[in-house]
């Protein structure tokens, strides 16, 4: 093949594939439809995870997928402000607030919120969309797959990913092999994903900060320059 009839090969490779793509993501969309009675097929769904590091701080994370695929110039980040100790609810309740709220004003609500969790959580951000006075937001909680042994019986039960709707008492279960199903965990796990990071990123923070931070006027090149000279920041103070 000639470099044109190369070119000409690989475009029209892209656009198939991507239009291969692009029926995935609405054949998904519609089954999502379907499944859990939503409003409209999504296209942009977003996930409010919640998540504590060995009990210390909590941070809320958001991440968004547009279309199947993952959005990440529109994932956010939350620490949480007004919730004293650790209590998953209140913090799921400031995220929703602060997230839904500004949505409302920027008009930048996704089609289907995705709330990691049950009942209970699911329950937190109906109470927010009320509050908010949202009513044209889908939103559904995921609730982890998780195996049960029975006290009386040997027998291990395995319960599979529930989606909790709501003002439905029993979860919609999905077919393992659902594209939608994958497609909500992949949102999940995202989710789980960038709040791992947020707390690895600070750690890394707290792990590296000197004494020398606390001393006004001692800048970086300063505290490199004295570190280099001293060795270690004990070695500075004495």
């Amino acid at each position: 093949l000639s470099g044109s009839e190369l070119a000409q090969a690989n475009a029209r490779q892209a656009f198939l594939e991507r239009r291969d793509d692009e029926e995935r993501s609405e054949k998904t969309a519609r089954e999502l439809q379907e499944r859990l009675q939503l409003r409209n097929p999504p296209k942009r769904i977003e996930c409010v995870d919640i998540s504590t590091f060995q009990g210390g701080e909590t941070v809320g994370s958001v991440v968004s997928f547009d279309e199947g695929r993952s959005d990440p110039g529109r994932y956010r980040r939350f620490r949480i402000r007004t919730v004293v100790g650790t209590d998953d609810f209140a913090s799921m309740r400031e995220v929703l607030e602060r997230r839904l709220r500004a949505g409302l004003e920027k008009n930048d609500l996704p089609d289907l919120l995705v709330i990691d969790g049950g009942r209970g959580q699911l329950g937190v951000a109906t109470a927010v969309c009320t509050d908010l006075g949202i009513t044209g937001l889908d939103v559904v909680g995921l609730a982890k797959m998780r195996v049960e042994r029975s006290p009386t019986s040997p027998e291990i039960e395995r319960l599979e990913e529930r989606v909790f709707l709501p003002g439905r008492v029993n979860p919609v279960i999905l077919a393992r092999n659902s594209s939608a199903l994958f497609l909500l965990q992949r949102v999940r796990d995202e989710a789980h994903r960038f709040a791992i990071g947020t707390h690895r990123a600070r750690r890394k923070k707290e792990f590296t900060r000197s004494p020398l931070d606390e001393i006004a006027g001692v800048g970086p090149a300063r505290k490199r320059a004295l570190l280099a000279a001293f060795g270690t920041a004990k070695a500075v103070s004495q």
